[in-house]
């Protein structure tokens, strides 16, 4: 995933410095893959004011250097909205910081087909599970290999196997609840005839 597009992400949802966007990867973008240097977030704000897709205005500081504020333009809103509708590729592994930050943004811009974007997660990893769950293990080691423990090598392979299982089953667990709720957050939101949006009780 381009950096552009959390960074995009972020924008949209209120302006930020710079110094502001380094401290989100630092503490919330660890958790989603998107740890990055400075260097690299600042390099590519520059590129994406170059493009047009944010612009920034100056804060000034007392006491400390001027801060340059980001907010995302409409150009900038039509490259996320781009993104969000384009093709999503499962990739091979799961919890891919792609799924999360494509579901998030979705979410956020109102975007229709997220739960389209969600049964296609779900239909890959369980897919996944279908090709993988039974297959046989291969821990045989050389029999001439005197300092290889054959038992302990087979051991830690089924126990990070099992626990490697536990983890997709948690996540396609996780999938299938947040499908049922988006698809009734839908359900809740459809226009009535009048054309505003029926209120849940």
């Amino acid at each position: 995933m381009k950096l552009e597009f959390p960074l995009l992400g972020l924008l949209a949802a209120r302006s930020m410095s710079g110094y502001d966007i380094k401290r989100w990867c630092e503490v919330e973008g660890k958790f989603v893959g998107l740890d990055r240097h400075a260097s690299q977030i600042y390099r590519e704000l520059n590129r994406m004011q170059v493009d047009g897709w944010v612009q920034w205005q100056t804060d000034p500081r007392d006491g400390a250097p001027d801060a340059k504020i980001y907010t995302v333009t409409e150009a900038g809103l039509q490259r996320l909205r781009h993104w969000v509708r384009s093709s999503y590729v499962p990739p091979r592994r799961f919890q891919d910081p792609e799924f999360a930050f494509r579901l998030r943004v979705g979410m956020m811009l109102g975007e229709p087909g997220m739960s389209d974007l969600v049964r296609q997660e779900l239909a890959a990893r369980r897919e996944q599970v279908r090709l993988n769950r039974d297959r046989p293990y291969d821990t045989e080691t050389d029999d001439d290999r005197a300092e290889i423990d054959a038992e302990a090598l087979d051991f830690i392979a089924r126990e990070i196997r099992h626990q490697g299982e536990r983890q997709i089953d948690g996540w396609i667990a996780w999938l299938e609840r947040l499908l049922a709720t988006i698809d009734t957050r839908a359900a809740a939101a459809k226009p009535k005839p009048d054309g505003r949006p029926e209120v849940s009780s």
